[in-house]
């Protein structure tokens, strides 16, 4: 039962929908028409602005992702090597992303899911900020490839990494990893239910959503969407 409750109170926790709460109190808008549609820390940024894109980035990362692992061992008790441990970081990030307060849509989860990575292991999560970051450098509109790639090294390196570089030991964070990983590409595909792009194949559409998390090829057109143009 105290599972259960911890499992439960982990997805309600996360379904909590900063962006959303602070596009509506800080410029009283419905952030999910605007932009990329997502109510994470870039769409905040690009909607609301910096300051607001760091509270809302500091929400995911610390509060919902690293908070939700912290919380499981160090308040409720689970054990770092028990797959039990991987539930609430999951289901974190699941609530996050279909919240049940948004019509269950919501946020891509990756801002949560490096958050819940740093509490698991800030080695790993070190080399896939570089990577992503670095990515980005070189090429700014690659964001969302960048991302892809550093999801796709995450099992790869949760597998290969001394245990005393990670506080999961075994295979229990190796399918923590699986379960980021399949949830961030079901978001990706599933996007915030949003209808198809008239002018775009659906093969096409599916390829963007995966490969450059968004509908559309040119990155311009799709983060200054407004609401007339998203009707």
């Amino acid at each position: 039962m105290e599972i259960a409750a911890l499992y439960i109170a982990a997805f309600l926790f996360g379904s909590v929908p900063t962006g959303y709460i602070i596009g509506r109190l800080v410029k009283g808008i419905d952030i999910r028409r605007y932009g990329s549609g997502n109510i994470g820390a870039n769409n905040v940024n690009q909607q609301v602005g910096k300051k607001w894109m760091a509270v809302q980035a500091a929400s995911d990362l610390l509060v919902k992702g690293a908070g939700s692992v912290w919380f499981s061992v160090y308040v409720a008790g689970v054990e770092w090597n028990s797959l039990l441990i991987i539930g609430p970081p999951l289901l974190v990030m699941a609530g996050n992303n279909w919240s049940p307060f948004l019509k269950f849509q919501g946020g891509r989860g990756l801002g949560v899911a490096a958050g819940t990575l740093l509490a698991f292991s800030p080695v790993i999560f070190g080399i896939l900020i570089v990577v992503y970051f670095g990515g980005c450098l070189i090429r700014r509109s690659g964001a969302g490839a960048w991302a892809l790639l550093a999801l796709l090294l995450l099992p790869v390196l949760s597998f290969v990494m001394p245990e005393g570089l990670k506080m999961a030991e075994g295979l229990t964070m190796v399918w923590y990893s699986i379960g980021i990983v399949g949830l961030a590409l079901l978001k990706r595909l599933l996007a915030n239910w949003s209808p198809f792009p008239g002018d775009l194949p659906r093969r096409k559409v599916f390829f963007n959503r995966l490969v450059r998390d968004r509908d559309v090829d040119d990155r311009a057109q799709w983060v200054e969407r407004i609401p007339d143009a998203t009707v």
